[in-house]
């Protein structure tokens, strides 16, 4: 398994910005990862926002998993 070293959320480009060592980095477009997931309600988009602001490591551990995001909405519905 990869170990991500920095992640960070570019507000500018609506990115999740991540360095896997010196010479690796991937981009998370946010928008088109959150295209991916079914939203029981409109206002669930919430949860991938703060998701991918407050915690990018996570959200792109998530995003390059099949169903990561998926997953993580609904966990999120159920506790709320």
């Amino acid at each position: 398994m990869t170990k991500i070293i920095f992640a960070i959320y570019n507000h500018e480009t609506d990115c999740v910005e991540v360095s896997l060592n010196e010479n690796i980095r991937i981009s998370f477009n946010c928008k088109k990862c959150n295209a991916s997931v079914h939203l029981d309600e409109p206002s669930d988009i919430a949860y991938l926002t703060r998701l991918a602001r407050e915690e990018p490591g996570l959200y792109a551990k998530l995003a390059s998993r099949d169903g990561g995001l998926q997953g993580y909405v609904e966990a999120m519905g159920e506790f709320n």
